[in-house]
């Protein structure tokens, strides 16, 4: 019995043994693995911090008597000699960094690889590498970040949205006034910023817009909520006298806008200005404005026609300036559809030609700078 268990302890021990060799060679693969991920971490944040380093130019070219450490786009090059101690020097590992750079004419910029190499604790090559494009901007334009955006685009006439009349007055505090018609007894007060109405005015009809003030319209600020719809009506320049009613100059036009429930919302409201009894130019504006739905966002959808002229047969046709200005496929509120949906803002430019029933809508053509055409004149059918 004695030598059974002799033999049984020494195949205990031998056991053990392969045991502790598995846990040794386990706990070497473990440290060589964190050795490895250690290195390359400090492998990426030398890459990172080179690439940092290239961007922070803080000039295009060096001029004459540089400040000391003044950094340039133009020095962005490939070195003269590989770095071959970038890392640092109490590290495990030594690190050689390599930047190589292209030259991008157009547009202007450099393609810039950096590549950093070493050797790890079994003596294996290892390496990472990264890749970017540094655009060549002047880097004094950074101080345009610090300049408040305006609500557009593009500047609008006056410095204000260009939904607003350029004939609307300036109040001086954001906001501009504007009488729709010459006779009417009531001013509209824009915000100057999202072309928005948000004062609904009584005025004597003998005022015009540009002698009201801010004092005459004090007890009507922020007093509504509505949005402009505006635009013009284009007829031609010789018109039979007997396609006019008595003998006048100009078309008897009159706007209507037939709105549409907007969602849960009760119905808008609208009302409607145009200048047709006071011009005998060949054109005639119009101004509506719609008050919308109660609602978040406030929104109307409605129809809008020209009427007051005899429609079809030896008469008018009413054709509209609509076209897909952005390509996407579709007709937005903006470019003038048959039925506005949902609208969310003041529009303008909404414009209308008036030809004989006879013609047909032109087609106008598309947008062509180069050949001079620098404005959509397409036209479709809308009331006949």
């Amino acid at each position: 019995m004695t030598g059974v268990g002799l033999i049984e302890a020494l195949v205990a021990l031998l056991i053990v043994s392969f045991g502790m060799l598995a846990m040794v060679e386990v706990e070497a693969k473990l440290r060589s693995s964190a050795d490895i991920a250690k290195q390359r971490g400090e492998a990426m944040h030398l890459a990172q911090q080179e690439m940092e380093q290239l961007r922070a130019y803080s000039v295009l070219a060096l001029g004459a008597n540089p400040l000391a450490g003044t950094w340039s786009y133009a020095e962005i090059q490939d070195p003269q000699a590989i770095n071959l101690d970038a890392g640092d020097p109490d590290s495990n590992a030594t690190f050689s960094l390599i930047r190589r750079v292209t030259d991008w004419s157009e547009p202007q910029q450099k393609a810039v690889r950096i590549e950093v190499h070493w050797h790890d604790r079994s003596g294996a090559d290892q390496f990472i590498t990264i890749d970017s494009l540094i655009a060549r901007a002047d880097p004094g334009l950074s101080g345009s970040l610090g300049i408040a955006p305006s609500s557009t685009a593009l500047q609008g006439p006056a410095g204000r949205h260009p939904s607003i009349p350029f004939s609307a007055k300036d109040l001086g505090d954001r906001s501009s006034v504007f009488k729709p018609k010459s006779t009417a007894m009531v001013a509209w007060i824009f915000n100057n910023l999202t072309g928005n109405i948000t004062g609904r005015c009584p005025v004597r009809q003998d005022m015009t817009t540009a002698a009201l003030t801010a004092a005459d319209l004090a007890n009507c600020r922020n007093n509504t909520s509505a949005y402009l719809l505006s635009g013009f009506v284009r007829f031609p320049g010789q018109i039979a006298p007997d396609k006019l009613p008595n003998g006048s100059r100009v078309l008897p036009l009159e706007m209507a806008l037939l709105l549409t429930p907007s969602g849960p919302q009760t119905l808008p409201s609208t009302e409607c200005f145009d200048d047709s009894a006071e011009t005998a130019q060949g054109h005639v504006s119009y101004y509506c404005s719609v008050y919308p739905s109660n609602g978040e966002p406030q929104i109307w959808s409605g129809q809008l026609s020209v009427n007051g002229i005899a429609l079809g047969g030896s008469d008018w046709k009413v054709c509209r300036y609509s076209a897909d200005l952005n390509g996407d496929g579709q007709i937005s509120n903006a470019e003038h559809p048959l039925s506005y949906s949902q609208v969310t803002g003041s529009l303008a430019n909404q414009n209308f030609l008036v030809i004989p029933a006879v013609n047909n809508c032109p087609t106008g053509q598309a947008i062509n700078p180069q050949a001079g055409n620098f404005s959509n004149m397409t036209t479709v059918l809308h009331q006949r």
